[in-house]
């Protein structure tokens, strides 16, 4: 009898743990893929934040330097903060610190915000290894002003 039951209850079993893990891997890339425009956009934001900041840094051309603070501060008062984390938002105030809030060009390359600049990208590095769990050697640390 023991056979009998071993061999009707033993199928049933791996059956529903079948069953299981394919419910569990369906949800698992349902939520994947709800993730994914998200991701995509703070990738996007988070570059465009990174290159505004070292325009600001490098540019000589004040035109050019111009449209790069105004689309600094929209991305800092507006999308970037859907999608940043602490890191990317404490690297956005610091410059945001240094960079004019007005239409006044400073002496260009304004290189005061080089350091500021690098902080960002390194911020905006850690957040898209992270949101994308891509693994990468860490930083030396050996870049300087």
């Amino acid at each position: 009898m023991k056979k009998l039951e071993l061999s009707i209850v033993i199928p049933w079993i791996l059956a529903l743990i079948t069953a299981g893990i394919g419910i569990y891997q369906y949800a698992d890339q349902r939520a994947q893929a709800n993730r994914q425009p998200f991701l995509e956009k703070q990738l996007a934001l988070s570059f465009e934040a990174s290159d505004a900041a070292a325009q600001l840094a490098t540019e000589t051309d004040p035109v050019k330097w111009e449209l790069s603070r105004k689309n600094f501060w929209r991305l800092y008062w507006g999308p970037l903060g859907i999608v940043e984390d602490r890191g990317v938002e404490a690297a956005m105030v610091r410059l945001g610190q240094v960079v004019p809030r007005d239409a006044t060009t400073p002496a260009l390359p304004m290189t005061e915000l080089q350091r500021p600049s690098l902080e960002l990208a390194h911020a905006v590095r850690e957040l898209v290894l992270r949101s994308w769990n891509v693994s990468l050697p860490p930083l030396q640390g050996q870049r300087e002003n």
